[in-house]
Formats: structure tokens, C-alpha cells, sequence
């Protein structure tokens, strides 16, 4: 099946899965070897126990995945992983608020604890189940 062709009908799409001890390899090997920054810089974070954080395993898999796909290309290819998918993955994971926002190079933060003394206020409204009509 084509990207972007309809699903058959009757088939449901399979959940989106990865081979861990792949990705741990890559990261090891690949990824984190040859891609080495100061992490003390300012507007920089990282956490020690990356592997905690559900966001970083998500993010991690998704540009293998790109990587197993774009890679082996002649061109073009690693340019374009580059730039549409290690950068931008790089800088939302290291950003002052990505998912080691709480965390430094050599601690970590429970990301599900509460970082607020008190949780903020906010005026909630139920979602809607229904989608909007034409305006």
C-alpha cells in the first residue's frame, strides 16, 4: 500500500511499534557517539536517565525509523534526515521546556510528578464530542 493511499476496508491499522533493542543499538552506535554537544550550555537540557521519559523514547524511534528509510538513499537522503528529522527532534528534546525540562545531564526528574505547588488554575470548559458545524 502506497503512503497516503486509503487503509482497505476491514483493516484496522496496527499500533505503532519498535524493535528496542534495534533502537538502543543505533542509539549507541550511531546516534549518540556522533552527535555529541556540551550539555551544561545554557538553553540545553538533558537528562541522565533519558530512558525514563516516554517523550524521548517516542522521538527516538520515530527518527530510526526515518533514519532506516532515508539513510541507505543515494543523494539527498541523510541531508533530508538531517534537517526534517534529527534537528528538529534535537531541539525539542534538549529545549529549556522539552521532557528533561526538570532534569540536568546528571539527574533526573520523575516526569508524571507535579512540578507546581499548587496546581495552576485554569477556567475548564468540557471538550466538546461533537465537531463544530459550518460557520
Amino acid at each position: 500500500m502506497q503512503a497516503g493511499s486509503p487503509a482497505k476496508k476491514g483493516k484496522e491499522p496496527e499500533p505503532a511499534t519498535w524493535d528496542t533493542a534495534e533502537l538502543l543499538e543505533w542509539l549507541e552506535t550511531c546516534l549518540f557517539p556522533v552527535y555529541l554537544r556540551p550539555l551544561e550550555r545554557p538553553g540545553m537540557r538533558w537528562c541522565s536517565r533519558w530512558w525514563a521519559h516516554a517523550e524521548a523514547w517516542v522521538r527516538f524511534a520515530a527518527c530510526h525509523r526515518a533514519w532506516k528509510e532515508l539513510a541507505p538513499n543515494a543523494g539527498a537522503g541523510l541531508s533530508t534526515w538531517h534537517r526534517d528529522h534529527l534537528d528538529p527532534m534535537l531541539r525539542e528534546l534538549l529545549a529549556e521546556n522539552g521532557p528533561f525540562a526538570a532534569c540536568t545531564p546528571r539527574s533526573h526528574a520523575d516526569p508524571t510528578r507535579a512540578r507546581h505547588a499548587q496546581p495552576p488554575r485554569y477556567d475548564r470548559e468540557p471538550v466538546p464530542t461533537a465537531s463544530p458545524g459550518p460557520p
